[in-house]
């Protein structure tokens, strides 16, 4: 059989994944024996650093050889790894017809005939056994080699089919949540603008692509959380970022498709994602705080039993894990302290020591040919198809004119000083339908309407040293106002102008863990004040009314309330929430009447789906007629908010049929959510003039 250059080429380069493959394995077995004789010693950190020691070997088209590598243990070389088309010679043996001719020819003749006849039979035997020999190895080289290609079609595939249904979805534009995941962002020290859009058919909140990272979180979630359980959920996505987990998945997927008739590897790459999880807990909680570890493990564990769903693509990273990854979750959340995502001694030395003995290859006989995984010879041809990262955009490649981008300049100028104010990088242009102009310093951004070419909103914030003093005197009094005892703290400081419908909204954000207040930035009086409190230091007549709520609405077994959070603006509105720890219920109480505003009770049934985002589509359609849903929902709105729906209209939100809003004219609006038994379990109420005025 003739082989032209580039079949040689490609099986020397199989000749290397099956060599590659198999130490790969050897090496997971290593790593799992580290990983249980520290399991108790090594950080999530490190756990996780182990397997990157696997896709390091995978990677390496060549390696030194060394007596201290552990495949000097192997009973292997390079040629049992393969059926080389050329097998070692075999002794030279006489044929049968050789033997019978030379046990019955006369004495004479037989010197002529062993010299004539052996070596034509020989010959002819060993011309044949390498035809069948290289056959199998053929036929296995094919079948690696569809199944790699059909592998990554595949990939690629179902990544284009999640990422061509994310591109039509929204951007968030909830001020609210937009600016909690900001100060999350900036908290964690990332400078990369993220965008973060609605989830559209995914369910779990989860970080897409690595080149431009976009943090994905479905209307239920946003909902269904509470501005702690999403900051909890915005530290674990951006630790994901951080950590550049969605390019290790992209590279490991790719060595995968390579190497996809190992099982061995396949385990591997499910037990990293697992430690890939853990490890990002434990980065999310080393900025969270020890303190908050348990009602930020009931957050996660709450999302999982839910939202766990692993999605079949690379650029992927999102809440997944079985009944075993909850548990090892739940253990290493409860166990958490601060050293527990630090650098550690013996970290260090557990993967120096496990990538010697494995990142270099076994010491060859002086008489071997060549060693253990030798580089794949590649062909020399170019084929033309190297890709490039597309270079970042500036804001000289869109299609702005110089007048909206010294205006955008000019608002950053009042914020930051001429020094700081050059726009420079356009962030996100294929994913927002703004162009969002970055400064060179990456303390401010501006964004522009791609329409209508008109600044939408210009944002920067500050350290805490760098903000005016009148600010912080200003934040400090109207503080006061709510909560005279508490000491004033700020560890982010934000200021944004937004601009809509030919006004603008100009304001100071100031906020730390427990506290946020918002001020105008213009006269620098207070707009909101958000303070966060243990239950029991929360207001006595709000919590007795929360309790008597829940009473109302037959939660039918005791729930104890951890946190009380105080909402406050002058004139506006005066209002405590209150929540359990696990985040199932919830229930907003006006300050001054002591009436129920609003109250979530998700934990009441364990089976309750009315806010799972990902329903198939024919479920998603409304549980009652209208006139059911009115009559279904009276008695306990009745009971809660003393409105008698008499009289009501209902509709049917379009994103989910179970949310129903009931309105009439001059009266207070209900929302009520159902799950998919009929109950309703979520209400809240607007009044007329659109304020909660207590």
């Amino acid at each position: 059989m003739t082989l032209d250059g580039r079949s040689l080429s490609l099986l020397s380069f199989f000749d290397w994944v099956l060599e590659t493959s198999l130490m790969a394995g050897v090496l997971v077995g290593l790593v799992l024996l580290v990983k249980v004789i520290a399991r108790n010693k090594l950080s999530p950190r490190w756990h996780y650093m182990l397997w990157l020691v696997i896709m390091a070997r995978l990677l390496l088209p060549w390696a030194p050889e060394s007596s201290f590598s552990v495949y000097n243990l192997l009973s292997y070389g390079q040629e049992a790894l393969r059926t080389s088309d050329a097998p070692s010679p075999r002794p030279p043996q006489a044929s049968p017809v050789h033997q019978e001719t030379t046990n019955n020819a006369p004495t004479k003749t037989a010197p002529v005939e062993t010299k004539q006849e052996p070596p034509v039979q020989t010959a002819e035997l060993v011309e044949k056994q390498p035809v069948a020999s290289f056959s199998l190895y053929k036929l296995a080289f094919v079948v690696w080699l569809l199944g790699a290609v059909c592998l990554g079609i595949l990939t690629v595939a179902a990544n284009r089919r999640v990422y061509a249904r994310l591109a039509k979805q929204p951007v968030i534009t909830d001020p609210g949540i937009v600016g909690l995941f900001e100060q999350c962002r900036e908290t964690m020290a990332i400078r990369q603008s993220i965008p973060l859009i609605t989830a559209g058919p995914i369910s779990s909140p989860a970080v897409f692509g690595f080149l431009r990272p976009r943090v994905v979180l479905s209307d239920s979630l946003m909902n269904m959380l509470d501005d702690r359980q999403l900051r909890f959920i915005f530290y674990h996505e951006l630790a994901h970022v951080k950590r550049k987990d969605v390019a290790v998945n992209w590279l490991m997927n790719g060595l995968l498709i390579l190497h996809w008739f190992n099982p061995v590897l396949w385990y591997a790459y499910y037990r990293m994602r697992e430690d890939q999880e853990i490890a990002a807990d434990a980065l999310a909680l080393s900025y969270i705080g020890a303190e908050q570890k348990e009602s930020y493990g009931h957050t996660i564990i709450r999302l999982l039993e839910h939202y766990a769903t692993l999605y079949p693509t690379p650029g992927m990273a999102n809440l997944s894990g079985g009944k075993q990854q909850i548990k090892r979750r739940i253990v290493m959340i409860k166990n958490y302290h601060k050293k527990s995502y630090r650098w550690s001694a013996l970290g260090l030395a557990s993967v120096i020591a496990l990538s010697s003995v494995t990142l270099v290859n076994a010491k060859a006989p002086e008489s071997a040919s060549g060693n253990l995984s030798a580089p794949p010879v590649i062909a020399t041809e170019s084929s033309g198809g190297t890709s490039q990262a597309k270079k970042k955009l500036t804001i000289h490649d869109i299609p702005l004119d110089k007048n909206v981008v010294e205006a955008a300049q000019e608002e950053l100028r009042r914020f930051l000083g001429d020094s700081q104010a050059e726009l420079y990088e356009v962030a996100d242009p294929d994913i927002t339908s703004r162009w969002i102009l970055l400064n060179k310093n990456g303390k401010g951004q501006v964004a522009i309407d791609r329409d209508t070419k008109q600044i939408v909103n210009a944002y920067v914030q500050y350290t805490w040293d760098e903000t005016d003093a009148a600010v912080k005197k200003a934040a400090a009094e109207a503080f006061r106002q709510v909560d005279a005892n508490k000491t004033f703290t700020a560890e982010t400081v934000e200021r944004q102008k937004r601009f809509a419908a030919g006004k603008s909204t100009h304001e100071w954000t100031l906020q730390s863990k427990d506290m946020i207040v918002t001020l105008d930035a213009d006269a620098l009086s207070e707009r909101g004040i958000l303070i966060s409190y243990p239950f029991a230091q929360g207001n006595e007549k709000a919590k007795n009314a929360a309790l008597k709520a829940l009473q109302t609405i037959n939660v039918g077994k005791p729930v104890t309330f951890k946190q009380a959070d105080h909402n406050y603006s002058e004139g506006q509105y005066d209002t405590w929430k209150f929540f359990d720890d696990g985040g199932n219920y919830a229930v907003v109480i006006g300050s001054k009447t002591g009436t129920i505003k609003s109250i979530s009770a998700y934990g009441k049934k364990d089976d309750n789906e009315a806010n799972l985002g990902l329903l198939l589509d024919k479920d998603r359609k409304p549980i009652y007629t209208k006139e059911e849903a009115i009559a279904a929902a009276k008695p306990m709105v009745n009971k809660l908010f003393d409105i008698d729906l008499t009289g009501y209209s209902v509709e049917f939100s379009t994103e989910n049929p179970y949310v129903h809003t009931f309105t009439k004219k001059g009266q207070p609006t209900v929302h009520a959510t159902v799950d998919r038994t009929g109950e309703f379990w979520n209400y809240w109420v607007d009044p007329v003039d659109g304020t909660m005025n207590d």
